[in-house]
């Protein structure tokens, strides 16, 4: 059973835009040579929810009982906010109370790196994208001397300086980059607009973010989010039921993936959520209640899947990959303690870092899917986020969502052990 629900607000765990993608800011080709490190591509991706804050969903109804679940009925909330940002408490303490009444919850303060230090052996203040790069989008066009012009997901059909043509059907990170290595090359023409000149350009993974890895500084707001899942983490290694983690823009009101789903609301996320919990194995770690990336359906690297779930429970819940934000998940007491095992420190990004540690085997963790979700749904589940667009508290040391310099966080390579 679930007994222990975590929120955090404020503390920028996750980008903040929606779960939905977005198309990244295009960067022009004269900064290629130097562009950051960045989170997978969502220009081709599958869901399409609609901006929380921008486009709203037909108005949801209030569930209409306030007794939980079975599966669910000793589920108690700890809302994480940081103390300066009672803006954000508000917003969602007024949507628990209208969606899931039947869910008691508290606030609890976030780790501030403004107010308290956070200590190095808790997070570390550098990272290595070495892990990440194996599954995120590190594609990029090159000149036939081996100099970057662009990033594939930022590549433009014109723009002030040049015109491209892709040979071919254009490139789509979360469709081709399972078989991209054993695909034939793929090619394109750039022309500069102001001389004609023109140049062959090949697609081709950059990897210098593999080996031996790009290393940066994480932003002040990453170790603090860090640091606030890591004392989450301790408390819920002290607990035999399960906890469920919350980030401050978890959002419950959005307009579903499948067309004929109508909108997300409480009842609904209360009826998936109980559904999913009940279907997933019994060791579970984690469940992802809203996710983006490689999963059960669509997976990067792994090419079975041993989870052992039956086609039943698989309208429900899939097996985890490596799936970035942190923005909902449910997390046992097994699962609470393997991840204290290996934050010795925490060496990256949370989610990345939890990302890791499912792709590798070591962590058990599974998403958990709403009605439409299907095989090519890259982000999805049964939670959205709130678009805090323009008003996150945390840096994205790598770039992100939210178009933040990772130049800024740059730090020089050095070997880092992942």
């Amino acid at each position: 059973f679930l007994s222990g629900v975590v929120v955090e607000f404020g503390s920028g765990c996750a980008d903040s835009a929606p779960l939905q993608p977005k198309m990244a800011p295009m960067k022009k080709p004269a900064a290629r040579a130097t562009a950051a490190p960045r989170k997978p591509a969502t220009a081709s991706a599958a869901l399409k929810r609609p901006a929380a804050a921008k486009v709203k969903p037909p108005a949801a109804k209030k569930a209409k009982t306030s007794t939980a679940p079975p599966a669910l009925k000793d589920m108690k909330a700890w809302v994480i906010n940081l103390e300066r940002r009672p803006d954000r408490w508000e917003r969602v303490q007024q949507m628990l109370q209208k969606e899931t009444p039947w869910l008691p919850f508290e606030r609890f303060l976030a780790s501030d790196g403004t107010k308290n230090p956070i200590p190095e052996e808790d997070v570390a203040v550098k990272w290595n994208t070495t892990s990440n790069s194996h599954f995120a989008d590190y594609y990029e066009w090159v000149f036939e001397d081996g100099t970057p012009w662009m990033w594939a997901a930022d590549a433009p059909e014109e723009d002030e300086v040049w015109k491209f043509t892709e040979d071919g059907e254009e490139f789509s990170y979360i469709n081709d980059a399972p078989s991209f290595d054993e695909s034939p090359a793929r090619t394109g023409t750039l022309v500069k607009k102001a001389t004609g000149e023109s140049f062959k350009v090949t697609l081709k993974f950059a990897q210098r973010y593999m080996k031996p890895g790009e290393v940066q500084f994480m932003s002040g707001g990453e170790r603090g989010c860090a640091s606030s899942h890591l004392r989450l983490w301790r408390m819920a290694a002290e607990r035999k039921e399960h906890t469920l983690v919350l980030e401050d823009d978890v959002h419950l009101t959005f307009a579903r993936t499948g067309e004929k789903d109508g909108s997300m609301n409480g009842k609904v996320f209360t009826e998936r959520l109980a559904a999913a919990v009940a279907n997933a194995p019994k060791d579970f770690d984690v469940i992802y209640l809203g996710w983006s990336g490689w999963r059960g359906g669509h997976f990067k690297l792994w090419k079975e899947d041993d989870s052992g779930l039956t086609s039943k429970a698989k309208k429900y819940i899939q097996k985890a990959e490596y799936v970035w934000t942190t923005v909902a998940y449910v997390l046992s007491q097994a699962g609470a303690k393997k991840l204290l095992s290996v934050s010795t420190p925490i060496n990256q990004p949370v989610d990345n870092f939890m990302a890791w540690e499912a792709s590798q085997g070591r962590l058990k963790s599974f998403v958990a899917l709403d009605a439409g979700d299907e095989d090519g749904t890259w982000a999805g589940g049964i939670v959205d986020q709130f678009d805090f667009q323009g008003d996150s508290d945390i840096k994205k040391s790598d770039g992100g969502h939210q178009g933040d310099d990772a130049a800024e966080f740059a730090a020089q390579p050095e070997a880092t052990e992942q």
